[in-house]
């Protein structure tokens, strides 16, 4: 048999039988004339009971696999095999494909692929055997047809090595060796073998294709680079590693793979189905919505760009890990590598052009999106997520950031009872400010220091008592819904500018009796969904149209008669906010623990305790740096956790 019939059986017969023959070598006759197949779009020809739904591509078209636990059942480890079985079928005529599509590549690599081929139809074949003796049938469930969709149009040798070797079959190194183990403790030793027996096999295809992978790519390019350069999408390097398995760094190592790329592939992020949302970082948002109030143009501030470049990394903590983040200066590998030590895996990330733009190559510019969420809507925002067809920003949104405007639309909740004849200092707050950085204290008010009624200018309050500042968190739907979120406790310092959060597993823990009866009981329920409150949010709110994330700050103070009183509103944050970082950041800590968010000026103080992780790898004791600490960096973003949060100062 030439090897252009032999491949053309596997490729196009509908017996499953006939697939699966493994000719002998020496029987198989290299002197032929071949002429490459059409690059028509088919399918490969299979069996009524194995063909592909008529599902889009990426879909699964399975049933879910089972769960460690249900291994324990036959019919469950037949049902999980049902599924490795197909992916070795889909390969083996995917590579009868490529022997037939480039019948002009050179002798060796053909040579190669055919063993390789013949590896695939052996490893189909235990499958189907073992999955017998399980009571499955192959074809008794749905097969996908994803592997196929993607890796079929390859119109090159290097294509194929970068699609199938390094790609799906590079991910088999973490999930046969994963499942080996799982089937091995659930009692299957048979099948566990036949795992460990591909695993081997696995590492000799990767490195057949990482070879002339090498050979084919640009000399001048990195092993990394040339492989995330020669994927398209919807493959990337995501899906050369397990989803829910251990990352195999010393499998990739056997199969000849680089200390470089198997660091990048570790770390790298990038959904693998799920339309990912896309962040951006902008908290000088009220500095961009100031100079459009007033008419002018935007200047930006220094110490506020320092502040963006060092704390973006906060965006990838509000995101899950197929989202995307975009970054004018993404963390280093080392970095990347010391946070997720921590258990702190970051999203997928994009760099900005250096003036904050996005890209004009970026995918992003034809990917299809869930949502795209800048930090907090503003002009500049609109214009750099501007190729990515979201709205982001309407004039009518400009009142929603004006603490002057706060304070007239919210006068009742924004009280400062017992403060009629307050005789102290006072605090003047520009009408857009954020994080107290624009807070002025006066001894007394004068005649220099009064309110106004001019939409950009500021506000006068009473500077009183505060023992105890909190913010809570919000998300307001396109359909006008509040959700709420949570409560943070805030740490404010004497010139009331922000400095940290912190999150406990329930809100009013390590809080004297007093001020938590207090909250219980005339604070905590004015924020309820269906309260008077939140009916006066939702109504300013909905009236723009806004929609996304928002936070309410107030705060706890003494009156002249050393009494408990409430500010229910000390101002509004139509934007995401720190506190609501916190809250998100407390998913990767261990349950029943507390957070502190922090922010400090660098060099951080020595002495914090070093950080650890609980057995399923969430920290659980001690001190983390989450932004990189380099030469020009200004502002440090510390989270210590404790299980007491009495005990979080000294974390």
């Amino acid at each position: 048999m030439t090897v252009s019939e032999y491949a053309e059986r596997i490729l196009f017969s509908t017996s499953l039988e006939e697939k699966l023959i493994v000719l002998p070598a020496a029987a198989i006759d290299w002197e032929e004339e071949e002429t490459p197949l059409s690059s028509r779009q088919f399918t490969p020809g299979r069996p009524d009971s194995l063909r592909f739904l008529n599902q889009k591509s990426g879909s699964s078209g399975r049933s879910a696999l089972p769960s460690r636990p249900e291994l324990v059942d036959d019919a469950n480890r037949g049902r999980l095999l049902h599924f490795f079985a197909n992916h070795e079928l889909l390969a083996a005529e995917l590579m009868a494909l490529a022997l037939l599509k480039f019948p002009d590549a050179p002798r060796k690599f053909r040579t190669g692929l055919l063993q390789t081929l013949r590896e695939e139809q052996r490893h189909t074949r235990w499958y189907v055997e073992r999955m017998r003796q399980c009571g499955v049938e192959f074809g008794e469930h749905p097969v996908n047809r994803f592997f196929w969709d993607v890796v079929a149009p390859m119109e090159s040798p290097l294509d194929y090595v970068s699609r199938l070797s390094l790609t799906f079959e590079q991910a088999n190194l973490d999930y046969s060796r994963h499942y080996a183990g799982i089937l091995q403790e659930a009692g299957d030793s048979v099948s566990a073998k036949i795992l460990d027996k591909i695993y081997r096999d696995e590492i000799g295809h990767v490195g057949y294709g990482l070879r002339w992978f090498r050979k084919w790519k640009a000399e001048s390019d990195s092993d990394w680079e040339a492989f995330r350069g020669q994927l398209q999408f919807p493959l990337s390097p995501s899906r050369a590693k397990g989803n829910g398995t251990e990352f195999n760094a010393e499998g990739r190592q056997e199969a000849g793979l680089d200390d470089d790329f198997t660091r990048n592939l570790a770390l790298f992020e990038r959904s693998k189905g799920r339309t990912p949302n896309v962040f951006f970082y902008n908290p000088d948002a009220e500095d961009q919505v100031a100079a459009e109030c007033a008419d002018r143009p935007f200047s930006p501030n220094q110490r506020v760009g320092a502040l963006i470049r060092d704390t973006e990394i906060v965006s990838a903590f509000l995101a899950r890990q197929d989202d995307v983040v975009l970054m004018q200066r993404p963390p280093s590998l080392d970095h990347r590598e010391r946070l997720a030590s921590f258990g702190i895996h970051l999203p997928e990330i994009e760099k900005l052009t250096s003036d904050r733009q996005i890209a004009p190559d970026s995918l992003l510019r034809s990917r299809k999106l869930h949502a795209v969420l800048p930090w907090a809507r503003c002009p500049f925002a609109a214009k750099t997520l501007e190729p990515l067809d979201a709205e982001i920003w309407k004039p009518k949104f400009t009142h929603l950031f004006s603490k002057v405007e706060q304070t007239r639309q919210f006068s009742r909740w924004m009280d400062l009872p017992g403060t009629e004849s307050h005789s102290g200092p006072f605090v003047k707050k520009a009408a857009f400010s954020a994080a107290g950085r624009s807070h002025e204290i006066h001894p007394e008010r004068s005649n220099r220091v009064g309110s106004s009624n001019e939409p950009c200018s500021f506000v006068i309050e009473p500077w009183v008592e505060r023992v105890f500042d909190f913010s809570v968190q919000f998300e307001i739907s396109a359909e006008g819904d509040l959700r709420q979120i949570g409560f943070v406790r805030q740490l404010i310092d004497g010139r009331g500018q922000f400095r940290g959060s912190v999150v406990s597993p329930k809100f009013l823990t390590a809080t004297e009796p007093e001020l938590a009866e207090f909250l219980a009981n005339s604070v905590v329920p004015k924020y309820e969904i269906d309260g008077e409150l939140m009916a006066d949010l939702k109504s300013w709110l909905n009236e723009p149209g806004f929609t996304g994330a928002f936070g309410v700050d107030g705060f706890i103070y003494r009156d002249s008669q050393g009494n408990l009183q409430a500010r229910l509103i000390s101002e509004i944050n139509p934007r995401y906010t720190m506190g609501r970082v916190a809250l998100e950041f407390a998913r990767q800590i261990s349950p029943g623990h507390s957070l502190r968010f922090f922010f400090e000026k660098t060099p951080s103080p020595p002495g914090p305790i070093l950080p650890e992780v609980d057995r399923s790898g969430k920290l659980c004791n001690g001190s983390v740096i989450l932004n990189e600490m380099l030469p020009d960096t200004r502002f440090a973003i510390r989270a210590s956790v404790a299980k007491r949060i009495q005990d979080l100062q000294h974390a």
